[in-house]
């Protein structure tokens, strides 16, 4: 008996192998993207959020000459500075939501440009469907419902300090400005409600168009890696809610970074890894 249940156990498992070797085979191939795509699209899409960087200092004032930059030292350059209080009137770069998009466009454009060149030309199409689920999706869509709630926020908050005219507006302002807990909760919330309406509504608007124009059911789901490029949008708030914050100006450092994971999705799509 023992024996007879050894060799159906034995069975069952030769059985279950040759039956799935097309499906694991598949799914594996779904879900990776070769070695020299990644690598090549994570250069280029750096190189695009770099150059972007180098437009928004020169912009902003700072050289973009060798020398100077290898004279000065590195935690002067404009990428690395913060806020000083012993030196409080020197120049920091800012990232505002013109330049959090010339990044982000930047980014996509060097993913694109890289999985043009390092993958096979019947994957374009998919990694151009991806570059508007990203510009649109996970970059302008989510920054505008944050920075324009935000901004209306800061105001509301400026009423606080205007001269008493006894408004219900100006009373709450006082009221939840003098309260611990709302003055950190409040701007938390206005933040948090208006990042997930904006990445709900950003993926549902870019996958109408993808729809559109590829004439083709798409329902491209949102993923984790679509929640690196809203730093950006997390930067946005803190600078509009503190002004002049070293630890603001910290974590604005971290965006360039982050928003290089757009340009990498954007090259590494293909009509396989789209669908997962």
């Amino acid at each position: 008996m023992e024996t007879q249940v050894k060799k159906m156990a034995i069975q069952a498992i030769n059985n279950t192998i040759q039956n799935t070797p097309n499906n694991s085979g598949n799914k594996t191939e779904r879900n990776s993207t070769p070695i020299k795509v990644q690598l090549g699209t994570a250069v280029t899409s750096a190189l695009g959020v770099a150059t972007a960087v180098a437009v928004i200092s020169k912009k902003q004032g700072f050289s973009l000459n060798p020398t100077k930059i290898k004279q000065t030292p590195i935690k002067d350059w404009a990428i690395f500075k913060i806020t000083d209080e012993k030196r409080p009137n020197e120049k920091i770069m800012k990232f505002g939501w013109k330049e959090i998009m010339g990044m982000g466009i930047g980014s996509v454009t060097g993913g694109l440009l890289g999985g043009a060149i390092f993958d096979k030309k019947e994957n374009f199409k998919s990694k151009c469907q991806e570059a508007v689920n990203q510009i649109l999706g996970d970059i302008a869509i989510p920054l505008s419902f944050v920075a324009l709630p935000t901004m209306l926020y800061k105001n509301f908050e400026e009423l606080a300090k205007k001269p008493v005219d006894n408004s219900n507006l100006q009373k709450a302002s006082k009221f939840i400005k003098g309260n611990k807990v709302l003055k950190i909760l409040c701007p938390t919330l206005v933040s948090g409600t208006s990042l997930a309406a904006g990445i709900i509504t950003g993926n549902k608007v870019s996958n109408k168009l993808n729809e559109h124009f590829s004439g083709k059911k798409t329902d491209r789901k949102i993923r984790i890696t679509d929640f690196a490029p809203h730093l950006d949008d997390v930067c946005l708030a803190i600078t509009l809610m503190a002004e002049h914050s070293p630890f603001g100006d910290i974590v604005s450092k971290f965006v360039p970074i982050a928003l290089t994971v757009a340009g990498i999705e954007t090259g590494r799509a293909n009509p396989q890894n789209r669908e997962n």
